[in-house]
């Protein structure tokens, strides 16, 4: 009787430990995910500063492509940050958008991982690309625009990857109309998972 009753007893545990793991996992950021994000706050960020987020099912129905959603609590505001995969030409871009919340303003993104077409889809990544982002304001949703940026929410297109910038940028207006409703409590348009108007390998 006595070993029946260590043996459920134990077995209970073991069931509350893979569960509360298993919580606290899907709850966390990856090592990446963190390497990442420390490199776009320039900070060492530790696991009692990020706190993450639920999104109501009106939220995530209007923004599809924010998949997780995290507070980092610190001096100040804190920041926001917004793991997203909006579809581009052949599969999602997984990307992180950071909100820096004391000034309303994109602090930074970075493409984490994509399959987008060789030679075009690499541009993605580099420095003078993802460095057209910082500064921007949650006000008003990026526009794709060709040669040149006349206006401050614009943001010009990689050259041949129309369909890719494009994608980018529904990653990014998805954080920050995700930013603007949850934490501002500001009604904010819809922004599609997918590029709209053009032929995909993704369709």
């Amino acid at each position: 009787m006595y070993k029946r009753v260590l043996v459920g007893t134990i077995l209970i545990a073991v069931i509350v430990w893979f569960l509360g793991s298993a919580w606290f996992a899907q709850g966390s950021m990856t090592k990446q995910q963190r390497k990442v994000l420390d490199e776009i706050l320039v900070a060492t960020v530790t696991d009692e500063q990020i706190k993450a987020m639920e999104l109501s099912e009106e939220t995530a129905r209007k923004f599809p492509a924010v998949d997780r959603m995290f507070k980092v609590v610190g001096d100040g505001e804190g920041h926001y940050v917004f793991m997203v995969s909006p579809v581009g030409y052949r599969s999602p871009i997984n990307m992180m958008v950071v909100i820096d919340a004391g000034k309303d303003k994109v602090m930074g993104i970075r493409v984490m991982q994509h399959d987008e077409t060789p030679g075009w889809g690499e541009w993605l990544m580099e420095d003078w690309f993802i460095d057209r982002f910082p500064g921007k304001s949650v006000d008003k949703y990026l526009q794709r625009v060709i040669l040149e940026a006349e206006h401050d929410h614009e943001i010009v297109q990689i050259t041949s990857a129309t369909i890719s910038t494009q994608a980018v940028l529904n990653g990014v207006n998805a954080a920050m109309g995700t930013y603007r409703e949850v934490v501002r409590e500001q009604e904010s348009p819809p922004v599609p998972l997918k590029v709209e108007g053009f032929i995909t390998e993704s369709q």
